[in-house]
């Protein structure tokens, strides 16, 4: 668990890292690049964590692959969870090819694929019954909490995929993490 937690941190530090210090050289000589990463470990559901997560290839997917493809499902008249599943598992498949062209990276963006889809699904549920429990300040953080608990341990799980090379190292890491 250590070394996963200090993978999470040494990505986080890196990408964002690399972005800080492009956004500094281009405005250097007068070039304003936007920000990449807005605290995106604090976020309480993973559409969050992907809205503040190297938002600049996360917009770009959204903008020309997720929302087009979408749309012409949706013209289709194909049920909304289906279009919803397509295009999430899509869009994050292709997200983990942009980042290499291996088995593990391509199961890295099922996995968020997957967890999209179940946090899309899960808040048009349960929608109502939030609003309604989350009545006071201390339920509201207590529920904010929470989400970025479990947020930041399912992204942390899917570095697993992300840094091991093959899913049968991905797999006997997940094993020594749970004690199997």
């Amino acid at each position: 668990w250590i070394l996963l937690y200090a993978y999470t941190l040494q990505i986080f530090l890196d990408f964002s890292g690399y972005t800080d210090i492009a956004i500094g050289l281009a405005r250097m000589v007068g070039i304003r690049l936007p920000e990449n990463f807005n605290q995106p470990y604090l976020r309480p559901n993973l559409t969050q964590f992907w809205n503040n997560w190297h938002m600049t290839l996360t917009q770009w997917f959204r903008a020309y692959l997720f929302n087009p493809l979408t749309r012409a499902l949706r013209s289709r008249q194909f049920p909304i969870w289906s279009v919803i599943l397509f295009t999430q598992l899509a869009t994050m498949t292709l997200i983990g090819l942009w980042h290499g062209v291996t088995v593990n990276f391509v199961i890295w963006g099922l996995w968020h694929g997957l967890g999209l889809f179940v946090h899309n699904r899960w808040q048009d549920a349960f929608r109502a019954r939030v609003a309604e429990w989350t009545t006071t300040p201390i339920r509201q953080n207590a529920l904010n909490a929470l989400g970025v608990f479990l947020t930041f341990h399912y992204v942390a799980l899917s570095w697993v995929w992300f840094v091991l090379p093959t899913p049968a190292l991905s797999l006997q890491f997940f094993a020594r993490l749970f004690g199997t």
